[in-house]
Order: C-alpha cells, then sequence, then structure tokens
C-alpha cells in the first residue's frame, strides 16, 4: 500500500477540502445545539414565529450535518482508495448549495426584519437586501440541481456567482444600514436606550462581516483555482455561521434581562421617561425564574420585591420629569 506521502497531488487536493470542511461543520454543529439549550431554556415564552423560525434553521442544520456525515462516509471508507469516489459530489449539492441557501435566506430576512423594527422608515433599504437575498438562494439552488443532476462538481460560474457574490452584498448592508442606525439614532431615538443600540449593532455587525468575509473567500477561492474544488471547505461552513448567528442574536437578550438599564435618556434638557418603565417591566417580565430559583423564596416575597423595585424606578422616574420642568420653566 502507498504511504501518505506518496499519494498523487490530485488525491490531496481532492480530499483536504472534502475533510477537513465536514469537520469544521460537525463542531460548528456542537456550538449550535448550545445555542438552541441556551434558547429554549431561557426563552420558552417567545413568540410562535421566532421559536418556529429558531428551531426550524436548527432541523435544518441537523439534516445538513446527517448527510455531511453520509458523504464523508462515502468519500473516505465507501470508497477508500477509489479517487472517483472523491470526485462524485453524492449528496454534497443537497447539503451544501441547497440547503445553505435556504438557511442564509431565512437569517438575511430576518435581519431585514429586525432593521425594519429599529427604524421605520428604512422599509425601501430592506426590500433591497430582501431582493439580493433572495438573488443568493436562487444562485444555491441552481447551482446545487445541476450539480446534483450531473453527479459531480459541475456548478456554473453564473450559478455560483449568483450565489456567493448576493450573499456577501447582502451581508455587508445589513451590518453597514445596522452602523448607520446606529450614527443617526444614538441619542436622538428614546425608544431604544444607547447601551442596547451598542449592543445589537455591535453583534449584527461582527456576524455578518464574519458571514460576508466567509463568502468572499469562497469566490476567491473559486475564481483562483477554478479546476479544484477548494472552496467547498468555506462554501460548506457558511450554513453554520448563519444558524449560530441567529441563535446568538436572540441569546443575546440574555444580557438585557441580567443587566437592565435604569439610567434616563437626556435630550437637549428633555428626560425620557418611557426607560424607567421599559426598566421596571423587563425587571418583571425575567426575573421570575432567577429570583425565586436563587433566592428560594415563596411567591409573595418576591412579588413584593418586584413591587418595590417597580415602585423605585417610578420614584426615580418622577424625580427625573421634575428636574426636567424645573429646567423648562427657567
Amino acid at each position: 500500500m502507498a504511504s501518505l506521502s506518496s499519494a498523487p497531488p490530485e488525491v490531496m487536493q481532492l480530499a483536504a477540502p472534502l475533510l477537513f470542511g465536514p469537520l469544521v461543520n460537525w463542531c460548528l454543529y456542537g456550538a449550535l445545539c448550545v445555542q438552541i439549550y441556551v434558547y429554549s431554556y431561557n426563552f420558552p415564552d417567545d413568540k410562535r414565529i421566532i421559536k418556529f423560525l429558531a428551531y426550524f434553521v436548527f432541523l435544518l442544520d441537523t439534516v445538513q450535518t446527517i448527510l455531511t456525515a453520509a458523504d464523508v462516509y462515502y468519500w473516505f471508507i465507501e470508497g477508500f482508495g477509489d479517487v472517483e469516489h472523491l470526485k462524485q459530489s453524492h449528496f454534497a449539492p443537497i447539503d451544501i448549495p441547497l440547503i445553505h441557501a435556504i438557511i442564509s435566506l431565512i437569517i438575511q430576512e430576518y435581519f431585514c426584519y429586525r432593521i425594519w423594527t429599529l427604524n421605520r422608515r428604512s422599509s425601501w433599504f430592506c426590500i433591497v437586501i430582501a431582493v439580493i437575498s433572495a438573488l443568493q438562494s436562487i444562485g444555491g439552488f441552481w447551482g446545487g440541481i445541476k450539480s446534483l443532476v450531473l453527479g459531480r462538481y459541475a456548478v456554473s460560474k453564473a450559478a455560483f456567482y449568483l450565489w456567493s457574490i448576493p450573499s456577501a452584498v447582502a451581508d455587508i448592508l445589513i451590518a453597514g444600514s445596522m452602523l448607520l442606525l446606529l450614527t443617526q439614532t444614538r441619542g436622538h431615538d428614546g425608544r431604544f436606550p444607547n447601551y442596547i443600540l451598542v449592543r445589537v449593532v455591535r453583534l449584527v455587525v461582527e456576524t455578518n462581516t464574519l458571514t460576508a468575509s466567509v463568502a468572499i473567500t469562497s469566490f476567491v477561492l473559486y475564481v483562483a483555482f477554478p479546476n479544484q474544488i477548494y472552496y467547498t471547505f468555506t462554501a460548506g461552513i457558511i450554513g453554520k455561521l448563519y444558524s449560530n448567528t441567529l441563535l446568538v442574536s436572540l441569546n443575546n437578550r440574555i444580557y438585557f434581562r441580567d443587566h437592565p438599564s435604569t439610567d434616563a435618556v437626556v435630550d437637549s434638557g428633555h428626560v425620557t421617561s418611557d426607560q424607567f418603565r421599559r426598566s421596571a417591566v423587563a425587571s418583571l417580565h425575567f426575573s421570575d425564574r432567577r429570583l425565586s430559583t436563587h433566592t428560594g423564596t415563596p411567591d409573595g416575597t418576591f412579588k413584593l420585591h418586584s413591587i418595590s423595585h417597580a415602585m423605585d424606578l417610578e420614584k426615580g422616574k418622577s424625580d427625573a420629569v421634575k428636574v426636567s420642568i424645573s429646567s423648562d420653566s427657567r
């Protein structure tokens, strides 16, 4: 039997992305399992559409992980020593372009919705991002179906460009719009405290920059090495990155639950008192399980503590409003 060092270069060029891609994919799936557990434990009362979104994406990625395992078995166990097995795509057209196109479409549309909720005047921009995201999903389906029919890595340039370029563009637009939103509304929008805007925008920018970078890397590998399948390494993990992005974004609300803001937002001498009310409501809504678990107090004691906390916030709100009124009268 030939040693590993004497293996033909063609074998190593084919096997490397087909092996390392699934390994990274499975690591990201482990992170996704942790994220879905954290989400299900902390947010059992989320809206049905949000829970459906989270669990549906997790289900798609579970199917994708199973299909990837079947591919690895086919390439490296069933076809051990057979180079022709490595050249056959097997289930790869389904678990890479098809499923990943669906997942990326869902997550990008979700971020469009988040942008719209933060700034209702950005509807037209959200529509542009949604259309670009739809284009990348069309490219993914086009390339996946063609490769599935032929049984080989036969993704056309047009299909791959339509898949990778709009995906990166949509992520860049999402990150850029969130940065623009922060600069426009920070300190001027009483609906959202600054610390919430900063943390939400930072998370969205970081995650979308990561997914955009991976999509651009796939495009560069496809163009720089047209006769190789190096691009399958990055293309095979981008779906898991999108899924983890969604769950991290949902679980990020744990920070707001544990760090409620009690500071007023001051703008031109006027105090925005709605934040006090939001803080009290957030404390009452999120603290039930935490306080009853850590303090072990009965329900009556917890309610008294919550009401006292809300009254303190209301007192602070009243004092702040009095300061605002006195400054206006001057």
